[in-house]
């Protein structure tokens, strides 16, 4: 055998020159496929946050719903409150209420203060009105130098010579815008002396002055003065500030019919007297 047939022999690889090739053909990676059909679903996303529906509640073999409270075996319904071993129903949180409603009720509340504001300044000028009008400061009469009568309704006559018949007084002036009304109205009293005087103006204040002019005349002491029963107020308020002498006055009614229209008269009357005419 020549010495290429040898050199070509000998280049042929041999069986333990390929086992090395094998087995790093072995263990090469191969790519990775995707199986399709065999692959499992992917799991459900769970939420950390959901809260599992709370258990039922047993009582007696009986389930009740959660939240259920158990006081000395009895099911309450949720949201019970246990006080002293008492089951008491939960307080419901206060919802507020809109803008407009609360308004409504600001203004309710507004509308009751002036209300009880109005029924406390009528209750209190009817108070005022009794005292000063219906139920006015009254005087036990005594004997007098003199009964002077006021001008005006009311059965005036009748009182101030009936005082005159029972010897209260010996002299009796009656205040009249009639000179001849002595001479034709007025009765005969056996001891007491009766005669008329014009005041002027023809007022109240007019009849205080004549009072204290006459007084000064005749030198009366004391008065009794008999006027209508709102005005006695305001007659002893007048004769006070001009008589200086001791003053008693007796009042009149009205009359039931004249009451409403004198006493609205007399508060203005009043007023005037108290606010305007100050003096005698």
């Amino acid at each position: 055998m020549t010495d290429g047939a040898m050199t070509a022999v000998g280049s042929q690889p041999t069986e333990s020159d390929r086992l090395p090739n094998l087995a790093m053909q072995d263990d090469a990676a191969e790519p990775a496929s995707v199986v399709l059909d065999d692959a499992a679903p992917p799991a459900p996303a769970v939420d950390d946050d959901a809260a599992e529906p709370a258990p039922a509640v047993v009582v007696d073999g009986v389930a009740e719903p959660a939240g259920t409270v158990v006081v000395d075996g009895v099911a309450e319904p949720a949201g019970t409150v246990v006080v002293d071993g008492v089951a008491e129903p939960a307080l419901v949180p206060a919802v507020e209420r809109p803008r407009a409603f609360r308004r409504i009720r600001r203004l309710r509340r507004r509308g009751w203060l002036v209300v009880g504001l109005v029924l406390v300044l009528v209750v209190g000028l009817l108070a005022v009105t009794l005292r000063l009008f219906v139920f006015p400061k009254t005087d036990p009469l005594t004997k007098a130098d003199a009964i002077v009568m006021f001008d005006g309704i009311g059965d005036r006559k009748y009182t101030t010579f009936w005082l005159a018949g029972h010897g209260y007084a010996p002299v009796v002036a009656v205040s009249t815008q009639d000179p001849t009304f002595c001479q034709k109205s007025l009765p005969t009293i056996s001891g007491a002396q009766v005669f008329c005087f014009v005041p002027s103006p023809a007022t109240t204040r007019g009849e205080a002055e004549a009072t204290q002019r006459l007084a000064s005349e005749h030198g009366w002491k004391k008065v009794i003065v008999v006027t209508g029963r709102p005005q006695e107020t305001r007659a002893r308020i007048r004769v006070e500030r001009c008589y200086q002498g001791q003053l008693e006055i007796a009042g009149v009614s009205p009359g039931r019919d004249n009451w409403p229209k004198t006493i609205v008269y007399e508060w203005g009357a009043l007023i005037k007297a108290l606010a305007f005419q100050r003096s005698c």
